[in-house]
């Protein structure tokens, strides 16, 4: 048993909305193309909710701990903003942050978790970061849902890192060394200039990378469920983590450093072989096509506040390609090299702004369905990247302030019509994976499976030498 109660830790931190749009002078903000897309996708039996656990140990002072949170959270002002306008003129306004709840709750913060997602933030009415802290037997549990058309997982390490390094600084005495923040630049938050190293892509190769996307059937997790029954259904996703074991990371790192790839295309590559053995049927050139968001941020966007920085790659392969998790490693690892290295993620961005020039436009692509994938994975990376230089890094591990950041776990939400959405976070070498499933297509029971079946695959694929 628990008790809840709202924390007010900071009880002179509270502002008006008027007062912060004052202070910032860039309230009200139209929509980029990509949030407008992200609110649209964001329905009943799609949560476009992102979700974030963070699992600590050690002593702590839990009003310190507080109050450096909520002052991590007002850096970032597009987390307090609310939904306003028509929908076809919506813009940001500014807001307050939404209060942290705090629980007392028992148990252990090292059991993994699973079970029905049911999280929605109706941004019209509230900021679209909610916090929730569970103080447990052994440790304190931090629970972080964000709606994703104000900030990617990107935005959220943001505030951990502040957060940590404020309460790292606040227990030690130390003034805290974190980085200017601009609000201004979220005014050019929807250009991606093309980096000055990166040729800009030719018309050609823009309409090669398009046809690849779309030409040929979409391979597709049929739902075994009657229609009459999903619809009188109340629970639409369910997710499940599991917590890689010491030695499960050793075999992970053993296989990427052999293969010498990263853990992105090991999963993607995993992922296509795991849905082709769980998923029989189908015609074996039906296209295996994994959603990979791909990061866009540049070292000029040091100063930007939290907020979405991420483009779209569509990998494909077929069916009967997917049978051989090995021998798709290769090509999968020279595709990402080539999205990456010339920004092709930001083509689907540039997409969608031309949709949103055409009445209608963007409601006509998402109808059309020639981008929903067969399902979708997210490499969150680690979260302590860019935060060990301001807290204490001991053996492997992130301390502030004498808490140890154990375990950080991530959920990606899926889009609607999509099965299926994968998620690795780590934390140093530590790492964690995520299903988060429709239930429209799959069932809980199925849901495991596809986990275990996935762990099994990225911890026993074949090394280099065995294949010889």
């Amino acid at each position: 048993m628990y008790s809840a109660q709202t924390s007010e830790a900071m009880p002179n931190s509270e502002v008006s909305a008027a007062s912060v749009e004052e202070r910032l002078g860039i309230f009200p903000l139209p929509l980029t193309p990509l949030e407008r897309f992200l609110v649209q996708c964001d329905t009943r039996q799609s949560s476009m909710v992102m979700r974030v656990v963070l699992r600590f140990t050690g002593d702590y002072q839990a009003g310190i701990l507080i109050e450096t949170l909520r002052r991590a959270m007002q850096r970032h002002p597009f987390l307090s903003c609310r939904l306003s306008g028509h929908r076809f003129r919506p813009h940001w306004v500014a807001g307050t942050p939404e209060k942290i709840v705090t629980q007392n709750v028992a148990g252990s913060v090292f059991a993994a978790d699973s079970g029905p997602f049911g999280k929605h933030i109706d941004l019209t009415q509230s900021g679209g970061l909610h916090i929730e802290i569970r103080f447990m037997d052994d440790g304190v549990k931090v629970i972080m849902d964000a709606h994703h058309a104000i900030t990617d997982g990107n935005g959220l390490r943001q505030v951990i890192t502040d957060w940590l390094h404020l309460y790292h600084s606040e227990i030690n005495g130390l003034l805290p060394r974190l980085p200017v923040i601009d609000p201004d630049r979220l005014q050019q938050r929807d250009r991606f200039p093309q980096p000055a190293a990166v040729a800009p892509i030719t018309f050609r190769e823009a309409v090669r990378n398009f046809l690849c996307t779309v030409k040929g059937r979409t391979a597709r997790w049929v739902s075994g469920r009657r229609p009459e029954l999903q619809k009188r259904s109340t629970v639409h996703g369910y997710f499940v983590e599991h917590i890689l074991s010491a030695s499960e990371v050793e075999q992970v790192q053993q296989r990427l450093s052999a293969w010498k790839i990263t853990l992105n295309d090991l999963m993607i590559a995993a992922c296509m072989s795991t849905f082709v053995k769980l998923v029989p049927g189908g015609s074996l050139n039906d296209r295996v096509t994994v959603l990979n968001p791909t990061d866009l941020r540049l070292p000029s966007d040091r100063s930007l506040p939290a907020t979405n920085r991420f483009g779209f790659a569509f990998i494909r392969r077929n069916r009967s390609d997917c049978h051989d998790t090995a021998g798709m490693l290769k090509g999968i690892h020279d595709e990402m090299i080539y999205v990456r290295n010339g920004y092709i993620g930001a083509e689907f961005i540039k997409g969608l702004r031309t949709a949103l020039k055409i009445p209608g436009g963007m409601d006509f692509i998402r109808r059309l369905g020639l981008f929903i994938p067969t399902l979708q994975w997210t490499c969150l990376g680690d979260v302590t990247r860019g935060a060990r230089r301001l807290m204490t890094w001991k053996d492997g591990v992130l301390h502030s302030g004498g808490l140890r950041l154990e375990f950080a776990t991530a959920y990606a939400p899926f889009a609607e019509k999509v099965p299926l959405s994968i998620a690795t976070c780590e934390a140093g070498q530590r790492i964690t994976l995520t299903l988060r499933s429709s239930t429209a297509f799959i069932t809980p029971e199925q849901t495991g499976e596809f986990l275990r079946m996935l762990v099994n695959q990225i911890c026993s694929l074949d090394l280099p030498n065995e294949l010889s």
